[in-house]
């Protein structure tokens, strides 16, 4: 072979040799790899289809549905009942999915219209998913039919679905279907996106009210001592609308001006209870009218209470249940507090007959957005603006910076909070959703909005987005869309997504500088956090407004921070001498660091009440925040209080100081040095001395609605504090109580839980008989829940023991009260909350199986207890008591009750010596 030759058959068997080479090992790479690449992809397709496997097709939809509930066997806790739907069916398919959990689904048939002959179908139950899959032998075809089923199934003891009620040993039955209950009553396409009418008919015992949505069209005998209710068809609506009660009660009733008929159900006897929720629903029903423009769609409303009821309130389209304690007011013996209340939830479920039943706020259970914040959230926002305008003594908006914004800053501050926008992949993850930040947050932001439009802008634009949207779904894009167009704002959804769509909210942290008679203002933002880390990776679009010496109650500079980590402004015209606030009127979702000198400078507007009670709520709040995340010292805040709000007298302000103070005094239950409690307790009461002699015990000429609901929440911080003139005074009272056959007339109501909170602290066997047999006789579940709160207070070990027990006993208390008093005891020092934890541990499948495994009670339980620990050894007990019993439903609350622990431990070990040392000069 020549050389040439040779050389390029060297390069051949080269290259043949290279080739292979790579050949064989993209083989064995593939080998490896395709598996693995293959399992991914796999997983990856199946957790999509786990996620969608929850969602019905739209291959079918409801249009209509004749439902008939045969409740005749009520004492035996059994229904049946047949359902016939009006389907349209969209594409072919030889089966029908839709939702049933609990029932026994007895025949199916479809019949598809034009045609005389039925299609039976068998069933499939896929019970994780709360779904059955009825399937057909043969094709269904494009166009309308019927889906006829029969079906059974228990009157459940849990809160939910068609469940038991008793009061007074009269059974009776009450509907809860919200989010996704309504397929524990009868088979249905159980989401929101899937709309239709509803024709309900009830079989009932002659003896018992039997109440729907909608006004009794027939009434006819049933047979065996029982009638046939009809009623009405609704209008379009989703499953979780649905209601019907049935049971023993009396009821009131009037029309508002636009005749629509109004009543309320009360317990029998009870009916006078019932007259304060009726003058305001029947002001609130014409309030809503003019002010939307659209008139209540409905021919009646009816508002009941629900002796066993596990939310506050449903607003059920014309049918809205209530729990007792915020329905019934008795003119003798309800507080102003519960007056206050009652009015609050009264508004609110009635402006969701207009915002979520006459526009549907979501399409699926998807976006927290959507249902936190239209849903929920514009509701929140209408209760206050009613009240406000019907209750003006109640001051309400200057409560909603305490009781709601406040409130919703706590969880939100956490790492592991979430935003109010949140995927939901099943209607379960709703009832885990559903907490401060989706109700206060969204809340927040639309008050917030309502500042940055105005009042008039936002009132039309809601206007126009009812009439719109009206009996359909509207995402919240939608609402935006009206408010900016309103008010000429094309940027406001660009503003709102970044509170809507992130977690947390931010910290400004405020330096000056005075130049001639400018003042240069920087201000950087970044995260803020409870456990005081720092975070510069989320960014806000935040509107401030600023108010100064001269003009306190005014807007005089708006700024606008548009993203940016750190921006100066000009403020134009402003003396040296002058100082400035951040947030006026606490509208905005931010905590504010002043310099010291600046909070300096703030200190005599607080003094001398120059500033808004919303303002010196704000100013001590972000204080307190600021101490908690270890930015400054707690010995800050506690000079604060005892410089600028020794004469305070404010209730908002006051509630937040308290809430402020307590949570302080639980985690000093774990001091290091014995006399650490004392000396806050002693701390405690000098800060109340001006404001308990200025309100005393009795009620003054003349004094205005907040004062009441004042004195309590001041006479009950001082007893529980030992105050000793307190003490005397309460105890004095409730012997003469005594001694008077427990004459309730002899306690004003709005003293009342004081008294009874204070006596129980240091009190013996005889106190707690006392309170007990008061609890048995109490004629009000309102009486009752004050009772049963003062009977877990108690620091004789024994007694918190039998407090325990009586809290867990089904025939002493409603199911849903057990967490009051168990909170109470747990709360209330540090033996109680080892006691609950401890009961809570041995006992975790049975309150599981009491409430349900996804029942958001559950959620309180665990963020209520365990939370008040300290140590890094019950947080790893914690951890591990629920790794044992695994709950995915629980996993967020969980990781919430770890962090909380560890910003607790954080502040003790970071404060006690200098509070010891500053509480002891």
């Amino acid at each position: 072979m020549k050389k040439l030759e040779r050389k390029m058959f060297g390069d051949v068997c080269c290259r043949f040799k290279t080739f292979v080479v790579l050949t064989v090992f993209t083989l064995i790479t593939a080998i490896a790899v395709f598996p693995f690449f293959i399992y991914n992809l796999t997983t990856t397709l199946s957790n999509a289809s786990n996620q969608s496997s929850y969602r019905l097709p739209t291959s079918v939809k409801p249009t209509n549905y004749r439902l008939y509930i045969d409740a005749s066997r009520l004492e035996e806790f059994i229904f049946h009942g047949t359902v016939d739907i009006d389907v349209r069916i969209n594409q072919y398919v030889n089966e029908i999915v839709l939702n049933s959990a609990e029932l026994n689904i007895t025949t199916v048939r479809f019949r598809e219209d034009g045609f005389d002959s039925f299609l039976r179908g068998t069933v499939q139950y896929r019970e994780y998913h709360e779904q059955i899959i009825i399937k057909f032998n043969q094709t269904l075809n494009i166009g309308s039919g019927c889906l006829s089923l029969t079906f059974n199934g228990i009157i459940s003891d849990q809160l939910h679905g068609f469940y038991r009620t008793k009061s007074h040993d009269h059974v009776g039955a009450c509907t809860h279907f919200e989010p996704g209950y309504a397929r524990r009553a009868f088979p249905s396409f159980d989401e929101p996106s899937f709309k239709a009418n509803f024709c309900i008919t009830i079989r009932a015992s002659k003896g018992l009210t039997t109440l729907s949505n909608m006004p009794i069209k027939s009434k006819h005998d049933g047979g065996n001592d029982t009638y046939i209710y009809e009623f009405e068809s609704t209008p379009v609506m989703s499953t979780y609308l649905v209601a019907y009660v049935i049971g023993r009660y009396d009821y009131v009733e009037t029309r508002d001006s636009n005749d629509v008929l109004i009543r309320v159900y009360t317990p029998v006897g009870k009916s006078e209870q019932g007259e304060f929720a009726l003058k305001t629903a029947a002001k609130i029903l014409s309030f809503f009218t003019d002010y939307f423009g659209i008139k209540y769609p409905l021919k009646k409303l009816d508002m009941i209470s629900v002796a066993d009821f596990g939310s506050g309130a449903m607003e059920n389209w014309g049918l809205i249940t209530y729990r007792e304690t915020y329905l019934l007011v008795d003119a003798r013996t309800s507080t102003q507090k519960t007056r206050q209340e009652v009015a609050l939830v009264v508004a609110h479920e009635l402006a969701h007959q207009w915002f979520g039943n006459l526009v549907e706020s979501f399409r699926q259970w998807n976006g927290g957005m959507i249902y936190g914040s239209m849903k929920i959230s514009i509701f929140e926002r209408f209760e206050y603006i009613y009240s406000f305008v019907v209750y003006p003594e109640y001051d309400i908006w200057t409560q909603f910076v305490s009781d709601t914004l406040s409130t919703c800053m706590i969880p939100d501050a956490l790492q592991n909070s979430h935003p109010i926008e949140v995927p939901i992949q099943k209607p379960t993850e709703i009832d885990e959703i559903f907490d401060d930040i989706t109700y206060g947050k969204g809340s927040s932001v639309i008050r917030l909005l309502h500042a940055f439009i105005g009042d008039e802008a936002f009132r039309r634009g809601l206007s126009s987005y009812l009439a719109e949207y009206a009996y359909q779904n509207a995402i919240t894009e939608n609402l935006w869309h009206y408010l900016s167009k309103a008010s000429n704002r094309s940027n406001l959804s660009e503003v709102l997504s970044s509170w809507t769509k992130q977690m947390g909210f931010p910290l400004l942290t405020v330096k000056q500088e005075q130049k001639d008679n400018d003042r240069l203002l920087t201000i950087e933002q970044t995260r803020f956090l409870a456990d005081g880390t720092r975070d510069k990776k989320l960014r806000w679009k935040i509107p401030i407004s600023i108010c100064t010496q001269s003009h306190p109650n005014e807007t005089v500079h708006q700024l606008y921070l548009n993203g940016e980590e750190k921006r100066t402004f000009v403020l134009k015209n402003l003396s040296a001498n002058e100082w400035i606030k951040l947030n006026l009127f606490s509208v905005g979702i931010y905590r504010v660091h002043y310099s010291s000198s600046m909070l300096q400078a703030l200190t005599p507007a607080i003094q001398n009440h120059v500033l808004s009670p919303q303002d010196r709520f704000n100013i001590q709040t972000d204080v307190y925040a600021l101490a908690r995340a270890g930015r400054v010292g707690y010995t800050d805040y506690l000079k604060l209080l005892r410089h600028a709000y020794k004469h305070e007298d404010n209730l908002t302000v006051w509630k937040s100081i308290v809430r402020q103070l307590t949570e302080l005094s639980s985690i000093f239950e774990y001091a290091r040095f014995n006399n650490t409690k004392a000396l806050y307790q002693a701390y405690v009461c000098d800060l109340l001395v001006n404001i308990h002699e200025k309100l005393g015990w009795d009620a003054l000429p003349n004094e205005g609605a907040q004062v009441p609901m004042l004195r309590s929440l001041i006479l009950t911080h001082a007893g529980v504090n030992g105050c000793s003139k307190t003490r005397y005074e309460a105890q004095k009272r409730f012997e003469k109580f005594s001694t008077q056959n427990n004459d309730h007339y002899l306690i004003n109501p709005n003293t009342r839980a004081a008294i009874y909170l204070t006596v129980a602290k240091t009190g013996n066997r005889q106190i707690f008989n006392q309170l007990i047999s008061l609890y048995r006789q109490a004629d009000t579940q309102e009486e009752r829940i004050r009772l049963l709160t003062a009977l877990c207070r108690f620091d004789d070990e024994i007694l918190q023991e039998e407090a325990l027990h009586f809290v867990w006993n089904m025939t002493e208390v409603r199911k849903q009260d057990h967490l009051t008093g168990f909170a109470s005891l747990a709360s209330h020092n540090r033996r109680g909350c080892e006691l609950c934890w401890k009961y809570m541990q041995d006992n975790w499948q049975h309150i599981e199986t009491i409430y349900g495994a996804h029942d958001t009670h559950l959620l309180h339980f665990i963020e209520t207890i365990p939370a008040l620990f300290i140590s890094k050894e019950r947080a790893e007990e914690v951890r591990k008591f629920f790794v044992a019993h695994p709950n995915s439903f629980l996993e967020r609350s969980i990781k919430k009750v770890l962090e909380q622990i560890h910003i607790r431990r954080l502040v003790l070990d970071r404060n006690e010596l200098s509070i010891n040392e500053f509480l002891s000069l």
